[in-house]
């Protein structure tokens, strides 16, 4: 019984942590991560006091219940129907964390290696999209590598919005991009306060006599170094126990990355939030959050626009990793627009998974 008082109280804290920004306290923001968790033991309580018939079940049934929307974040049940309308226009949107389309991935004696980008490269060609925004973009000026300067041959979303984050050797440009198939008519650019490499950019397209404002974004990362993915990767070895203060410093370290990721996320996300509720036409929103839907972060961003993974079915997990996954890349949309056939891509061309989903945009509706 006091099992199912603690894991009740854990889901409530989750539930609250989407309401209280972590800059004021960072400690509840950390629960998001575990809601998965915490919810298949209220799910087991439930089970096991029903079975038994005490009235123990209601303890983690209500609270379940009241926090239904989070089930509806972590799996879809959609019942839209794949059929897109015949009123309005239909654009089909991408969102893709391409990680720089592997370019430090090296063959031998420092060779260029082509095959993931050329992958995605194929990918993109196979499908028809009209709007595709990515994160951590690269361009290289000498040609090297070529993909600003190639992708407008084989897309049909031939017009071109990149924002810069940094440069290496005035060769390699990154950033973030956005492609349409729609004019540009407007451009702009939403700074961060950070010293890593984030940013937000906002595109104004000209979809048949409407205006419409597309925002890419890559929010905080948590950064996390080559020495903090061997720690993860040997503590959960179990055939190789760390000692004591490995896992001190390594936690130390690791949390250390996350707080602050979490803190640099709030001010960023309020930024974006501000700015879209001044924006007077219809937006989408898409990009790498850094952050899952348990979060200070989606919640804030959710409260006027629509999550697209709803209208797909199953998990949408988006980050691949050796640990259990995480959805921290969306797609999201105004009241303007209906959503279909949500789809979260297969590809391990990046370290994320590709989403894709259909809008329709009606402005008479």
């Amino acid at each position: 019984m006091l099992l199912n008082i603690l894991a009740v109280i854990a889901l409530l804290t989750i539930y609250a942590g989407t309401r209280i920004s972590p800059q004021n306290f960072w400690p509840i923001a950390l629960t998001g991560l575990l809601y998965p968790y915490i919810l298949i033991i209220n799910v087991g309580f439930f089970l096991l006091w029903a079975i038994r018939r005490k009235w123990y079940f209601l303890l983690s049934f209500i609270t379940i219940v009241a926090g239904f929307n989070h089930i509806t974040t972590l799996i879809s049940f959609s019942n839209i129907s794949r059929e897109l309308p015949e009123e309005g226009t239909n654009i089909h949107i991408l969102s893709y964390n391409v990680r720089v389309f592997d370019l430090y991935n090296y063959g031998p004696r420092w060779q260029l290696n082509f095959t993931n980008r050329d992958n995605i490269f194929r990918f993109l060609d196979e499908n028809d999209f009209d709007i595709l925004c990515f994160q951590e973009f690269v361009h290289d000026k000498t040609g090297a590598f070529k993909t600003l300067d190639t992708l407008p041959t084989f897309l049909r979303a031939q017009h071109a919005h990149t924002g810069i984050t940094g440069t290496s050797r005035n060769i390699n440009i990154f950033g973030i991009a956005t492609f349409s198939a729609f004019p540009i008519v407007n451009k702009g650019m939403i700074s961060f306060p950070t010293q890593m490499s984030n940013l937000c950019i906002y595109t104004d397209l000209l979809i048949d006599k409407d205006t419409v404002r597309v925002y890419n974004v890559h929010f905080e990362s948590i950064g996390l170094s080559p020495e903090d993915f061997l720690f993860v990767e040997n503590i959960t070895n179990v055939e190789q126990i760390p000692d004591r203060e490995y896992l001190r410093r390594g936690s130390k370290r690791i949390l250390g990355r996350l707080v602050n990721a979490y803190k640099q996320r709030a001010v960023q996300v309020k930024l974006v939030a501000d700015h879209i509720e001044q924006c007077p036409y219809p937006v989408i929103l898409a990009g790498d959050f850094n952050d899952t839907p348990h979060s200070y972060a989606y919640r804030v961003l959710t409260r006027r626009l629509s999550d697209a993974f709803k209208a797909g079915r199953g998990m949408g997990t988006t980050y691949i990793w050796d640990l259990p996954g995480f959805r921290i890349d969306y797609i999201l949309y105004s009241e303007e627009f209906r959503a279909y056939n949500f789809k979260t891509g297969s590809q391990k061309y990046s370290d994320h998974y590709p989403i894709s989903v259909w809008l329709n945009l009606d402005t008479e509706r």
